[in-house]
Order: structure tokens, then C-alpha cells, then sequence
């Protein structure tokens, strides 16, 4: 293909080159010699599932597919190009319409490649309990008698139960980065999802976790009831399946303390009270 003409709008966060092609057209051309270990794998499996897409009905939610080539070691995705969805929008109907867009993708069938996928977490080890404790007990020394250590070893002893109840979730189709820059528009104003690299066989709660936590770290707060209860009548309308929110929200506070515990003290050193405050109290409200 010549790319004399194009415009390149950026070198992807993981190596892709992704190029303009007369505002028309988006081309993403991937090569393994250039990414870094294991990265050729997930626009692989971006790949992959796109194929078993173009292979059926495909869906409304994907973008328009003109010419795909996966080879062993290079990947050229040739898709229409959509403008992105615009903050400035966000109201409670336009929450409400991604609820039921993430409510599509999770109501698709989980493709066959897919299916081997998504191996249950491994539980922690004693060192690892130990380390994550530590490191936590380093951050909260940081502020003496601020805060009670109860909570922290509480969450320490039953870690790997937590890990253990939150692998119970039903696995479905997710799309694994699901976030409002990989959100866009066609011209009847249908939301289109882009950048499908981490789609994957997991729970729910993950996409919906993931979603609202990136639009609350920049200062967007969305009301919970309203995303999830616009995403439970969905799910229904799709499925006849009413999904338990009260379930969802119990798996999304189990992924948050399995994931502040395990990673967070290691960002907290030198932060304020209140900081490490707000961070503790998602942590311990399980």
C-alpha cells in the first residue's frame, strides 16, 4: 500500500503505526521486530477477533473493517475512521448509551479463540502478602496515628479468599481496556469501540470497574446507579437475563482492594494524608 499520501497521526503506545489516509480511512500497521516482547501477541489477537467478526454479522459497535492481513510477523488493519466522542458531552444520556454499548459487547458470544483464555488468578503467596503488607505499613508510617493498621492486616489474612470469591464471577466477552478515548461516533451517532488489543474472556465488573474509575482519576464523576442500572436493563433487553448489580458492585470492590493492595503502596510514598486516605478507604471497604 502506498503510504506517500498519508498522514501519520502517531506511534501507538505499544509500537503500532497508525496512519490518516485522506480523513477517510485509519491504517494500523504492526510489526513484530519493532514492539517489544509479547506486544506483536495482543494486536494479534486484535486481529483475530476482528477476523471472527468480518466472518459473521459483525456487530454495530465495531468499526467498518475495508481490508485486514494478518502474516506471522506483520499486521495491517485498514478501518474507516470515526471522530472521538467529545467530553464536553458527557451527560447522564450519554452514560447511559455507553452502559448499553459495554452491554452489547458483553452479550456477544466469546469467540473460539478466546475461550482458552483467561486462566483464574493465582493466589498470593506468603512473600507476596508480606511484601504488599510492608510496603503498605511503610506508607501509613508516613503519617503516625492517622490511620488504624487494623483494616490493612484484616484485608492481609484473607487476601487469597477475596482473590479466590472474586474468580467466581461469570467470564464473558470483555473488551479489556474499555475507557472513553477508545470511544467513537459514526455519522448517525452510533458509538463505535476502537483498540481492541485486550479483549478477553472476564467478568463484567471488570469493564465496568475500569470505565468509571479512568473518568473519575480525571475528575468526571459519573453516578454508579445510573451506569449500572442502564447497563442491567440492557443486559436484560439483550439476554432476558437481569444481571445482580449488587453482585457486580461487590466483584468491582474485590478487583479494587486485590489491585490497591497488591500494587498501590509502591505510589503512595510522599503523598498527603489525604491522598493515601482517599486510597485506603476504597481499599478497606470491602
Amino acid at each position: 500500500m502506498n503510504l506517500n499520501s498519508a498522514t501519520r497521526l502517531t506511534l501507538g503506545k505499544s509500537g503500532a503505526e497508525v496512519y490518516d489516509l485522506d480523513g477517510e480511512k485509519i491504517l494500523k500497521h504492526v510489526c513484530r521486530d519493532k514492539l517489544k516482547e509479547n506486544q506483536f501477541e495482543t494486536y494479534k489477537k486484535e486481529a483475530l477477533f476482528y477476523q471472527n467478526q468480518m466472518k459473521g454479522a459483525g456487530q454495530a459497535y465495531l468499526p467498518q473493517i475495508f481490508e485486514l492481513k494478518l502474516a506471522q510477523d506483520e499486521i495491517t488493519i485498514l478501518m474507516k475512521k470515526y471522530p472521538l466522542l467529545e467530553r464536553k458531552d458527557i451527560n447522564e444520556e450519554l452514560i447511559k448509551k455507553i452502559a448499553g454499548i459495554l452491554a452489547q459487547i458483553h452479550a456477544t458470544p466469546i469467540p473460539d479463540f478466546l475461550k482458552e483464555e483467561g486462566d483464574l488468578p493465582a493466589p498470593m503467596t506468603e512473600a507476596e502478602i508480606q511484601a504488599s503488607l510492608d510496603g503498605w505499613k511503610s506508607v501509613l508510617a508516613e503519617h503516625p496515628t492517622t490511620f488504624d493498621e487494623g483494616p490493612l492486616n484484616e484485608i492481609a489474612s484473607n487476601i487469597n479468599k477475596i482473590i479466590e470469591w472474586h474468580a467466581t464471577e461469570p467470564r464473558i466477552l470483555t473488551h479489556g481496556d474499555f475507557h472513553f478515548e477508545n470511544l467513537l461516533q459514526d455519522q448517525d451517532g452510533r458509538i463505535i469501540v476502537c483498540d481492541w488489543q485486550g479483549v478477553k474472556s472476564a467478568g463484567a465488573s471488570e469493564d465496568i470497574s475500569f470505565f468509571m474509575s479512568r473518568l473519575g482519576d480525571d475528575g468526571i464523576k459519573i453516578d454508579p446507579e445510573v451506569f449500572l442500572d442502564a447497563y442491567a436493563q440492557a443486559i436484560s433487553n439483550l439476554t432476558g437475563q437481569a444481571p445482580d448489580i449488587q453482585e457486580i458492585l461487590r466483584h468491582m470492590q474485590a478487583a479494587n482492594t486485590i489491585t490497591t493492595f497488591k500494587f498501590w503502596h509502591a505510589f503512595l510514598h510522599g503523598s498527603s494524608a489525604e491522598r493515601v486516605k482517599g486510597i485506603y478507604e476504597k481499599m478497606k471497604n470491602l
